[in-house]
């Protein structure tokens, strides 16, 4: 399993975001998907890249079997959800792979390397823990409801859910003043951060297709 470093993991996922709409060329699309499969299978999560390639081969078997097949506004309907999820899908697959393989004292850690101020630090490692805590509320309410027998709906589900995101926040934020995030001075870390050979490779990578993505645009392919 290869492990990358946090600063690497939010340039990753920085530069696909912005290079994801960049270009229409399937073949362009396919080379990113590929390439954050790649990041996510030697992460060593290899359930998750082969879930991934199920469902986007579904999407891209549907946009090209299927939607030609179809007229009007169930044509635009169906395009534009199988297309738009089809686009974007890159931007979840790093992003769940960011949360999944993450700890918050590799992630405080890496932004003290950066030399962040400590109002940006903070803010930055409760939400980074507040996401997958929400996702655990989530699991808990619907586990909840279902011991209950009670029906599981939107309803249901959000109200409880919001109140929890309030109390979690609150509580993210108290844990991470106690564990002496604010305090002043120099602050030491047990976990070591720092760039190997895997983010080099991976980080050239991206460098390469954005390049590639700039000359299909340049030469009108993409």
């Amino acid at each position: 399993m290869v492990r990358f470093d946090p600063r690497t993991k939010l340039l990753v996922l920085l530069g696909v975001s912005l290079l994801l709409l960049a270009s229409h060329s399937l073949a362009l699309e396919l080379i990113l998907f590929i390439f954050c499969e790649g990041i996510t299978a030697a992460s060593g999560r290899i359930g998750s890249a082969i879930r991934y390639a199920i469902v986007f081969a579904v999407m891209l078997v549907a946009d090209l079997l299927i939607a030609p097949y179809l007229t009007g506004m169930v044509f635009a309907v169906f395009s534009f959800v199988v297309l738009a999820l089809r686009k974007f899908m890159p931007v979840w697959i790093l992003g769940r792979w960011v949360l999944a393989t993450t700890e918050v004292s590799e992630f405080v850690a890496a932004m003290r390397a950066m030399h962040l101020s400590q109002s940006t630090v903070i803010p930055l490692s409760v939400m980074f823990r507040y996401f997958p805590t929400i996702h655990e509320e989530w699991d808990s309410i619907r586990a909840a409801m279902r011991m209950r027998g009670i029906r599981i709906s939107f309803e249901h589900i959000m109200v409880p859910l919001i109140f929890s995101a309030v109390s979690v926040a609150d509580e993210l934020s108290a844990a991470a003043l106690c564990r002496g995030l604010d305090a002043p001075g120099e602050h030491t870390s047990y976990v070591k951060v720092g760039f190997g050979a895997a983010d080099l490779v991976v980080i050239g990578l991206l460098a390469v297709y954005a390049i590639s993505v700039f000359i299909c645009k340049v030469q009108g392919v993409a």
